[in-house]
């Protein structure tokens, strides 16, 4: 399998600005995507996940791997992929994440190669995948803020086949936050799953009195309670009030495996878009089983990424998969998928943004460089 074109793109959509969490107001979605093209006319994409001031850097730096070390190269087998890895220090978050979207769609090629659906390729042994339903965002205009239309959200994720939901906390007064809770336990009934995330921004000093009342107004888990290094107040959280989940931000095998060693969480969380992709989150899946901590994917961003958190969620077993109803970008160009009970079964997952329009409705894709080495010939 050779490579003989690529394309950098820029995911942008403008977004009405009433939905907010704790540190984010949602003007607008942008995200780095990279095709990459074969010899025999297969296509597939990868996206690096960033923040909005670090794109065009990404970008950068993704054309730059991209002439380097992959067009006009071949990727024939696994070992080929992990020496790309190999020859590209992820010494820091800009190189990880271009690097995290060109192991996706090396990967996601030679899958097509193959004729193999990519989670069998990865190791896995059924195309099943546990999801959760992720929203409750804040919304202007009380939409989301008030209760009762937290608990119409809520059940209508229900509705929809999930089993476990995630909504924000922190952006309110306690006592507001625990009525929103409430409402979504409420709504999502006693056997269902509700994670709240924090974003971080909780107090330490009050963080573990917080989080207990987060448990007792029907909360199973907390994401991100506090700062991504405050392994201490992680660890009194997770072990005096309820478990935490942690690690999103987190992209060396280093950093996991301090994370870990803390005994700070329940749940390790990874982004594909930013730990190296496939072969990265290899890596931690066995960091991980060496402390037998259950593993779940986040991916807030476009259906580029969601499509390989799903494929690699089936292969790796993990807990679960985010499915983000707010954050469902490019989704109109993903295959309709149906949840059953929490848990998603896939035939084909293969989300192409260079195949569509560049503009549909609110949704752009920018091209920012194509590297073509028939060009150069």
């Amino acid at each position: 399998m050779r490579i003989v074109r690529a394309e950098v793109l820029e995911y942008v959509r403008k977004l009405d600005g009433r939905s907010w969490n704790p540190v984010s107001r949602w003007t607008e979605r942008r995200a780095p995507l990279v095709v990459l093209e074969s010899s025999d006319g297969l296509r597939a994409a990868g996206e690096a996940w960033s923040q909005p001031e670090d794109i065009r850097s990404v970008q950068d730096v993704l054309a730059h791997l991209v002439r380097k070390h992959v067009v006009g190269c071949r990727f024939d087998d696994e070992t080929s992929i992990a020496a790309l890895h190999d020859r590209i220090a992820r010494d820091n978050r800009i190189v990880s994440v271009a690097l995290s979207a060109l192991d996706m769609a090396l990967w996601h090629l030679l899958a097509k190669t193959r004729e193999r659906p990519l989670w069998q390729l990865l190791g896995g042994m059924s195309g099943e995948v546990n999801v959760y339903a992720s929203g409750g965002l804040y919304r202007d205009g009380c939409d989301g803020c008030d209760a009762q239309d937290l608990a119409r959200e809520v059940a209508g994720y229900r509705a929809l086949g999930f089993r476990g939901i995630k909504i924000k906390v922190g952006g309110l007064r306690l006592e507001r936050d625990l009525e929103r809770i409430a409402s979504a336990r409420s709504a999502m009934g006693a056997d269902g799953e509700l994670w709240v995330d924090a974003v971080n921004q909780m107090p330490p000093n009050d963080a573990v009195l917080i989080a207990d009342a987060y448990r007792n107004a029907g909360a199973n888990a907390l994401q991100a309670p506090v700062a991504f290094d405050d392994f201490v107040t992680m660890r009194a959280i997770n072990e005096g009030a309820i478990p935490v989940v942690a690690g999103e931000a987190e992209f060396t095998d280093d950093a996991f495996s301090r994370l870990l060693q803390t005994r700070a969480l329940s749940f390790l969380q990874l982004n594909l878009g930013l730990c190296g992709g496939f072969t990265g989150a290899g890596r931690v899946a066995q960091l991980a089983a060496g402390y037998s901590i259950p593993m779940t994917v986040q991916a807030h961003a476009t259906a580029v990424l969601l499509g390989a958190s799903l494929q690699w969620g089936a292969a790796a077993r993990v807990h679960s998969v985010e499915y983000h109803c707010f954050h469902d970008h490019l989704r109109s160009l993903m295959p309709a998928l149906a949840v059953v009970e929490g848990t998603v079964r896939l035939d084909a997952c293969d989300v192409l943004p260079h195949a569509g329009k560049r503009k549909n409705g609110d949704e752009e894709l920018r091209s920012s460089a194509v590297i073509d080495l028939r060009d150069e010939m």
